[in-house]
């Protein structure tokens, strides 16, 4: 069971919801849109959470439409349920889960004179194989340059490869010709 950042305190007259106080960090974003808007976890329960946001935010959200949710570390879609009784001139909606999102993989690579510590990070998915495709790219042309590549000894092992390899498509390029 994950660990969250923020601590539940049972809220008074609610018993039959089962709803908690959230103490601590409540910062969240709800994705209205091309926008994400800032807003307050307020009250949690098992099947949703109480939001507080601006009078301007709440105009723009439309009840039994469906959200996304950055809440914590997780990504959650959420469906705007009722809008309740404003608190110190901030509105209250009430959002229940529809589903949460699976965590995504993070890599990252590592050079050896940072001593462990991270360089660059990417979530996995799409983006990575062509991340870490660029990466290898820029350090094979980096080997291959005549300075770099001579010193390390590179430069020729890949010339001799590339020659090879322009022989060899040359040879299959032909023989389909003729």
């Amino acid at each position: 069971m994950p660990a969250y950042s923020y601590k539940t305190l049972p809220t008074e007259g609610q018993a039959k919801t089962y709803r908690c106080k959230v103490v601590g960090d409540s910062v969240a974003t709800l994705q209205v849109g091309r926008k994400a808007l800032k807003v307050f976890v307020r009250e949690t329960s098992g099947g949703g959470f109480t939001l507080g946001l601006g009078p301007k935010l709440a105009k723009k959200i439309k009840s039994g439409k469906s959200y996304d949710l950055r809440y914590d570390g997780r990504r959650i879609q959420v469906i705007a349920e009722t809008f309740v009784e404003t608190v110190q001139g901030e509105a209250r909606l009430q959002v229940g889960t529809i589903r949460e999102y699976e965590p995504k993989e993070r890599w990252a690579f590592r050079l050896p004179f940072t001593k462990g510590s991270r360089v660059i990070g990417y979530d996995s998915g799409i983006n990575s194989g062509a991340a870490y495709g660029g990466f290898v790219l820029v350090l094979f042309c980096v080997m291959a340059l005549p300075g770099v590549g001579d010193q390390l000894g590179t430069a020729p092992r890949i010339e001799s490869a590339l020659a090879m390899m322009s022989k060899n498509i040359t040879d299959v390029v032909h023989a389909i010709r003729h």
